[in-house]
């Protein structure tokens, strides 16, 4: 069984990065350090250690339709190896993705749920 630890965050896609950065701040969010992304416009915000990013839907990779870059729930488990192995025992398919070092974190894999809606598992190293 994958042991989940927290929700880490949502991406939620954007296509006005100033009204949507108006709107959550509006909402009480607290803008938080976003890595540098090339192409990708956005901010990052968290509330009570969940957070929220903003990804902007006029870019190249969203055009793309890439893993990560539109909507999706990213959950933080103990053992992302242990996440891959239970996976691969129940034939769901999934990409794994290891982000530049700028973003601060290890491998991560991308599935969809039955829905086709996706879900990012990841580990802090």
């Amino acid at each position: 069984m994958i042991k989940l630890k927290s929700v880490r965050h949502a991406g939620v896609p954007i296509t006005d990065l100033r009204k949507a950065k108006s709107f959550y701040k509006m909402l009480g969010f607290e803008e938080i350090e976003r890595p540098k992304i090339k192409g990708i416009p956005g901010a990052w915000y968290e509330c009570d250690g969940t957070q929220v990013h903003l990804i902007g839907q006029r870019n190249e990779m969203a055009a793309k339709n890439l893993p990560g870059v539109g909507s999706h729930l990213a959950l933080q488990v103990e053992d992302i190896e242990e996440a891959k192995k239970v996976l691969k025992r129940r034939k769901i398919e999934f990409a794994e993705f290891t982000p530049p070092p700028s973003f601060g974190g290890g491998p991560v894999l991308f599935l969809k749920d039955p829905d086709g809606n996706a879900v990012e598992l990841r580990t802090d190293p």
